[in-house]
C-alpha cells in the first residue's frame, strides 16, 4: 500500500487496512444554494468514491427545491447547480 493506513495484531497480523472494503472519509464540506464547487483528492484516483448530499434546511415547500449535481473524475468533486444550502460527504474505499 503506498498510502493509507494499516492497524497491526500483537501477532504482526494485518487486522485492518484502509484499502478494505470499508467506506473512509476524505472530506466533509457545506456549500450554499446557487454556489458552484471543485475540489481535488488526490487519494481518490484509481478508488471507488461515494458522495452524498445532505440538505441543511427542510425544502421550502412555496418553490421548487433543486438538488446540487455531483459528479466525480479522477481526484476531482464538482458540486454545482443547486438551489438549497447542503453539507457534503465525500467517501472512498
Amino acid at each position: 500500500m503506498s498510502f493509507g493506513l494499516e492497524v497491526l495484531k500483537a501477532n504482526g497480523a494485518l487486522s485492518y487496512t484502509s484499502s478494505d472494503v470499508t467506506w473512509n472519509q476524505v472530506d466533509f464540506f457545506g456549500i450554499g444554494g446557487n454556489e458552484s464547487r471543485s475540489n481535488t483528492y488526490p487519494v481518490l484516483v484509481g478508488r471507488e468514491a461515494l458522495v452524498a448530499q445532505l440538505l441543511v434546511e427542510p425544502p421550502p415547500l412555496d418553490r421548487r427545491a433543486i438538488a446540487h449535481t455531483i459528479t466525480v473524475n479522477g481526484g476531482t468533486v464538482t458540486v454545482s447547480g443547486g438551489s438549497e444550502k447542503a453539507y457534503i460527504l465525500v467517501l472512498m474505499r
